[in-house]
């Protein structure tokens, strides 16, 4: 069934960020500019908030007829673009300079546009573009501060992005032939219909695995992120990469019988990230950098739990809500963390106390520790795993789910250390404050706010 009701932030949530670059072409219009960047994703997070029911919404006149909706899984995704896009952007407020302030927010404006969008599309054609856009844009960002190791890592950034989008065009054709569909809930029994069903499965793998990372196709990752600004960062790293992890959701056979290897693939180079990119980021001494590494670990198991839900067929529907709630807990930690790097220090031992806490909230959050939003995602996802009949590596899933607990702490140890060494005193602007501590907030609240989320 059609409903209309959500139609107006609908449109806000798209058509905002898509039309904030006019504001760019304004001269003596920095102040807006500045000011208007916590407020483009309030659309979508208020889409995301307050819409109780799953809705569809069809758009017959927009390129091939799209059609938007959102879902369950969907929700916990704009949820998490929005809330993290809407902090960082208060935090960017305060952080950027005069120099360049225009070139940034266009790009900033164009790939929120393309992660929202995408979030919500329900068709190839919405889905690809908004993807492309997401994709493309973010090379703005990836190389806003210039210099050699910016431009060398926007380079890799976009022949990576260049494969990934070539590899997902040729899939979005082969497999809407094969489901005689262009909508993306049709795609999954039309690729386990198909002849070419393991090409096209290799290429969703391929084209969405260099956005998430996967073993292989992740060395963009811990380039790119490091020389984005802050604010860039903590979306690059905590919301842009879970796309690649939603296309996999929606696009792959899961739930259907016969992808056994392919799912057993997926679980093992789940665990290859999970524990490998730790002992990488062990040794990095930029926190930015080791918070990257950190990333490829977590989204390592994300991997797991895909390969796990494709490799069983009974277990799809068991793994999607676990994988989605994994994805907000950890996006929203993996922000707080990334944006507590630009900040500083405070004169007064006991408000220094206090920022350390406040620090170690998220980072003890993507641990699993009693009473965060890490406990009851990781907490779902190792029942799930090893409960579930059948699934690759069964024998060793306790002691590998046991050594990825530990990479994690590495990894957040490692960060701690390195950010204690580089934070310095200084004064900082309020919205930078305001920005990191209501991702703070935000990451406080779920462990409470999660099991509503999931419905």
């Amino acid at each position: 069934m059609n409903i209309t009701a959500p139609v107006v932030l609908v449109a806000a949530s798209v058509l905002l960020p898509l039309c904030y670059p006019l504001l760019a072409a304004r001269r003596g219009w920095r102040g807006a500019l500045r000011m208007a960047l916590p407020l483009l994703p309030l659309p979508a997070l208020l889409l995301g908030l307050f819409s109780a029911a799953p809705w569809t919404l069809e758009l017959p006149w927009l390129l091939l007829g799209s059609t938007w909706m959102l879902d369950e899984l969907r929700r916990a995704f704009l949820l998490l673009a929005a809330l993290l896009w809407s902090t960082a952007g208060l935090y960017a407020v305060g952080y950027l300079g005069a120099e360049q302030l225009r070139r940034f927010c266009v790009f900033w404006s164009l790939t929120l546009n393309g992660n929202i969008g995408l979030v919500l599309a329900a068709d190839v054609a919405s889905f690809y573009g908004f993807f492309t856009l997401m994709t493309f844009a973010a090379y703005g960002l990836v190389v806003h501060v210039g210099g050699h190791r910016a431009r060398r890592a926007g380079r890799v950034y976009l022949v990576m992005a260049l494969c990934g989008e070539m590899a997902l065009l040729a899939g979005f054709l082969l497999a809407a032939q094969a489901a005689d569909s262009l909508l993306l809930a049709d795609l999954p029994a039309g690729v386990a219909a198909s002849a070419d069903g393991w090409l096209i499965t290799a290429l969703f793998i391929a084209g969405f695995g260099v956005k998430a990372g996967l073993p292989g196709l992740h060395f963009w990752l811990p380039m790119a992120h490091p020389v984005a600004p802050t604010p860039a960062s903590a979306v690059l790293s905590g919301t842009m990469i879970k796309a690649g992890l939603l296309g996999w959701l929606l696009t792959l056979p899961l739930g259907q019988a016969g992808w056994l290897p392919w799912g057993q693939f997926l679980v093992v180079m789940g665990f290859v990230a999970a524990l490998g990119a730790a002992l990488f980021g062990v040794v990095r001494r930029d926190p930015k950098t080791v918070l990257a590494w950190s990333s490829i670990s977590q989204m390592g198991l994300m991997t797991v739990l895909v390969g796990a839900a494709l490799a069983v067929p009974g277990q799809a529907d068991v793994m999607l809500p676990i994988i989605a709630l994994f994805a907000l807990h950890h996006g929203l930690a993996k922000g707080c963390l990334f944006l507590a790097v630009g900040l500083v220090l405070p004169a007064r031992r006991a408000l220094r106390v206090l920022l350390w806490l406040l620090i170690a909230l998220p980072a003890l959050s993507l641990l699993g520790l009693p009473l965060t939003s890490g406990e009851l995602a990781k907490g779902a996802m190792k029942t799930a795993l090893l409960t579930a009949p059948g699934l690759p590596l069964a024998p060793w899933l306790p002691l590998l789910l046991h050594a990825t607990t530990l990479a994690t702490f590495a990894l957040i140890a490692r960060y701690g250390w390195m950010l204690w060494r580089q934070l310095e005193p200084g004064c900082a602007p309020v919205s930078r404050w305001s920005g990191w501590g209501v991702a703070v907030l935000c990451t406080a609240v779920l462990f409470w706010w999660l099991p509503s989320v999931g419905g």
